[in-house]
């Protein structure tokens, strides 16, 4: 048998007391507290889970002739900062896709993420290779990084880019593996899951979220240059509507907006 799910919680809303004040109630009993922000915390080793940065996203469509607007990743990296701050985070691990595409690795885009990397210098930054990521060894000195990992086994969580290679396209053996080493989630990135929600009153959202089903937790693009993939609601999944300033379990209305199409 599997190990038990670590318990997953929601930090709430910043309008409610305070992130703060939220956090630590929620972090009491949680192995892993959803934060506003689209990152994740995990109390016990002060460790900061994002994933799907995208940066040099912009810089790439606009090399390709698409005039982008700058501005986003600044805005990405500052709202990383603040939570690194606000949570007192030892550790950042990036479980796939910092960099977009090597065309828009420029020196300014490398320049802006050592130039956050230096003001955090006490926080370790582990990259979790994604498919994404094909300049990221040879820049990660550049960049500030601690490590590039293919995947990085704690257990009872495996951290991946894409779930799908830790699971479903697992043979016995592996999945036995996994199980004997005690890995009870795999938290990934890749597909920048959304939630499609109808309320009672037929008003419709949808928007980013933390997904969790078939033991893998995936969690938002934490990049606001990003589409989005709706995700499946199946029986035994888990959402929580995931924005800047609250996380909201919405489970319910999710199932209720499947029972209704």
């Amino acid at each position: 048998m599997p190990p038990p799910l670590p318990v997953i919680a929601a930090a709430g809303s910043l309008a409610s007391g305070g992130l703060r004040a939220a956090a630590a109630a929620a972090a009491a009993s949680a192995d892993i507290l959803l934060l506003p922000g689209r990152g994740a915390l995990l109390p016990a080793s002060r460790t900061l889970l994002v994933a799907d940065l995208h940066l040099g996203k912009a810089a790439t469509f606009r090399r390709a002739g698409i005039p982008i607007p700058e501005g986003s990743a600044q805005g990405d990296l500052a709202r990383l900062e603040a939570l690194i701050r606000d949570h007192d985070v030892a550790r950042v691990l990036i479980l796939g896709d910092l960099l977009h595409a090597a065309s828009g690795c420029t020196s300014e885009v490398v320049a802006e993420f050592r130039a956050f990397r230096d003001r955090v210098p006490a926080t370790a930054v582990v990259l979790v290779l994604g498919n994404h990521d094909v300049a990221a060894r040879r820049l990660a000195g550049d960049l500030g990084l601690d490590a590039c990992l293919s995947i990085l086994d704690e257990p009872p969580l495996r951290f991946v880019h894409i779930a799908a290679a830790a699971t479903a396209e697992e043979d016995e053996a592996e999945k036995d593996e996994a199980q004997s080493a005690g890995i009870g989630l795999v938290v990934a990135g890749h597909v920048h899951p959304r939630v499609k929600l109808r309320g009672p009153s037929g008003d419709r959202l949808a928007d980013r979220c933390f997904h969790l089903d078939q033991r893998v937790l995936t969690l938002p693009a934490f990049g606001s240059f990003t589409g989005g993939q709706a995700v499946e609601i199946t029986d035994r999944a888990r959402v929580w509507l995931a924005r800047d300033d609250a996380v909201l379990e919405v489970t319910n209305l999710a199932a209720h907006r499947k029972s209704h199409r």
